[in-house]
Formats: C-alpha cells, sequence, structure tokens
C-alpha cells in the first residue's frame, strides 16, 4: 500500500511539474525591438569627382525597446557569398524564438567598403521629392545610394527605457572569414551613419534649385517583427541652391 502511495505521489509529482512548465511556456510573451528613424542632420552637397552631385546627411536608427533588435547571418562555409538571415525574437521567459527571413527578401553580404564587414541588404530606403509653393510632395526624383548596413550600439539613445544596458552590448558584424555573424541593436541605443561615410547620399544631378522632402524609412518592407511599425520613418524638409543646403523644416 505504502509503494502505491509513493508511486501516485511521485506521479503527481511530474504531472505537477509539467502542468507549471506549460503554464509558464503559455505566459511567456514576445518581447520586441522598436526601431524609430531619428532626425537626419549634416546635410551638404558634394560635387563628386566623378561628376554626380550628391546630397550627403546622417541618419540615425534606435531601438525604442521593449526588446532587443537582433540578427543572425549564417552560411555553410566561406566560399558562400551570401548569408541567410534569422530575426532572433526573446520573450518574457527569458528564451528566444528564430524567425527565418528568406533570401528573396534580405540577406547579408559582405563589402569593403572602408568598413570590411558583413551588411544587410536594404535595411533603410532613402528618398527625395520636390514640394510645390503648397508643401505638396511630387514624383519621386531619387532614392539613396546605399544599399548595405551594418548596425551596432554606436550611439546612445535613451539609457533609462526598461532593459537597456548602459554600455554597448552589440559591436561588431563580423569579418570575411566568418561563417555565423551576430548583429543588432540593443534598447535604448541607436546606430549612427555619418553624412561623410561611404554611400551616404542621393545623387541628385538635374534637380532644380527648391523645396524638396527627404524621407528615411527603417526596414521598409516591414521584413522585420517588431512592436511598432508607424514610427520607422522620418522626413526633413530643405532648399536646395547651388551647392548649398538650408533645413525648413523637421518633425522633431
Amino acid at each position: 500500500m505504502r509503494n502505491t502511495i509513493r508511486a501516485l505521489a511521485a506521479v503527481f509529482v511530474v504531472l505537477l511539474g509539467a502542468i507549471s512548465s506549460i503554464h509558464t511556456a503559455a505566459a511567456a510573451t514576445d518581447v520586441l525591438p522598436d526601431l524609430r528613424m531619428r532626425k537626419l542632420g549634416n546635410f551638404y552637397i558634394q560635387q563628386a569627382s566623378n561628376g554626380e552631385k550628391r546630397l550627403r546627411f546622417t541618419t540615425m536608427i534606435a531601438n525604442a525597446g521593449p526588446g532587443r533588435f537582433e540578427l543572425h547571418g549564417y552560411r555553410a562555409d566561406t566560399s558562400v557569398a551570401r548569408m541567410n538571415i534569422r530575426q532572433r525574437i526573446y520573450n518574457t521567459a527569458g528564451t528566444y524564438r528564430r524567425v527565418e527571413i528568406p533570401q528573396s527578401s534580405t540577406y547579408m553580404f559582405f563589402a569593403g567598403d572602408g568598413h570590411s564587414h558583413w551588411h544587410v541588404y536594404k535595411l533603410q530606403r532613402f528618398e527625395i521629392r520636390p514640394l510645390d509653393a503648397n508643401g505638396r510632395e511630387g514624383e519621386l526624383k531619387g532614392t539613396g545610394a546605399k544599399t548595405g548596413f551594418c548596425f551596432w550600439d554606436n550611439t546612445v539613445y535613451n539609457l533609462s527605457l526598461t532593459g537597456a544596458p548602459q554600455t554597448p552590448y552589440y559591436t561588431s558584424c563580423g569579418s570575411t572569414a566568418s561563417v555565423n555573424v551576430k548583429m543588432g541593436i540593443s534598447v535604448g541605443w541607436s546606430d549612427k551613419y555619418s553624412a561623410n561615410l561611404a554611400y551616404q547620399w542621393i545623387k541628385i544631378n538635374g534637380l532644380q534649385d527648391g523645396n524638396y522632402k527627404v524621407r528615411v524609412i527603417a526596414d521598409p518592407q516591414n521584413w522585420f517583427l517588431e512592436s511598432n511599425n508607424a514610427n520607422n520613418g522620418t522626413w526633413t524638409d530643405i532648399k536646395i541652391s547651388g551647392n548649398s543646403v538650408t533645413v525648413l523644416r523637421q518633425p522633431y
């Protein structure tokens, strides 16, 4: 009889643990990032040696939380030119799940554009459109030259946000020998691309003097999961006069 009671008690403990595990798993929810474009700045015009007239400016993409923005690139070996991408989604239980991003959408590629590391293809989009006398936008006149983005914690955004590390967590984008690459933006941090960096421009040959709206959008195709897609873009109204640029208006 005692052995039967002990056996039943052991089964009860196992069942109780299983129920507890199921409850914990069911209660866990995703903690998603929130990509947010910050104010554009440092506008200037460059007359390049190849005859191109370029509008250069600084962009900054921040993670307003509540979760980290983390991508993992991977390839079979160094003979493969492109890496597939997985987004890692963390949850309230302290674990994570992986979301595969099709190569038909985006991928990582290696480029030696002065940085010599891996980049995510088309994480951001730059646009320029003319403005009429009433401030209405016209048709698209140009897009950005930059197509590859290595992002990491290089500029503070808001370290008072819940979950924000006080020092950078993501710090690199791999090397030519890498077969696995992790890049991301922590909660409360941002990735800054200065105006003078490679391909940080829109070609504006043929644009007449006048007023224009420059718009930058993070993850314009919504390839990646995040908590809020409504704040992925920012804009600046500028006036181009010869080789000078004047900022007219910005949203904040």
